[in-house]
């Protein structure tokens, strides 16, 4: 089985078997577990079977932050119905009833958290349903 290869932060000193490149705790090194490969220096890791992956890199940068992508909404151009409007502000009400609910249910947790906010959404769509259940049926 061939796996693919990354370069990852050294959890423990080691030396290039092949090479004789040595790393301390923390630099960075290219690491493939089958084919075993292992080595600070790209080229003699490709040597050794290495096969480094950029599936995941692609979204970060060289410092290893998370870069956001641009996007851009395009917003029609229409008339929004009154009914439209009013089913809008229905759900406004519902995320700030959602909102005091979930911080009654989790007061440990910080309103910013993302854990707060899916806890909010889930509850937010749970009370819409429960609205959409007892409005009657046209």
């Amino acid at each position: 089985m061939i796996t693919m290869g990354s370069k990852i932060t050294a959890k423990y000193a080691g030396m290039c078997k092949i090479c004789g490149s040595d790393w301390a705790v923390g630099n960075p090194i290219f690491y493939q577990k089958e084919p075993k490969a292992i080595c600070v220096d790209e080229g003699c890791y490709n040597e050794q079977g290495g096969n480094l992956t950029k599936t995941f890199q692609s979204s970060f940068n060289q410092s290893g932050s998370y870069k956001k992508e641009n996007l851009k909404f395009v917003l029609p151009d229409i008339e929004v119905s009154d009914g439209v409007k009013a089913c809008a502000e229905m759900v406004q009400q519902v995320i700030v009833v959602a909102h005091h609910l979930a911080i009654s249910m989790h007061p440990e947790l910080d309103t910013e958290s993302n854990t707060f906010g899916q806890i909010r959404s889930k509850l937010t769509d749970q009370i819409l349903t429960t609205c959409s259940m007892r409005e009657p049926k046209s």
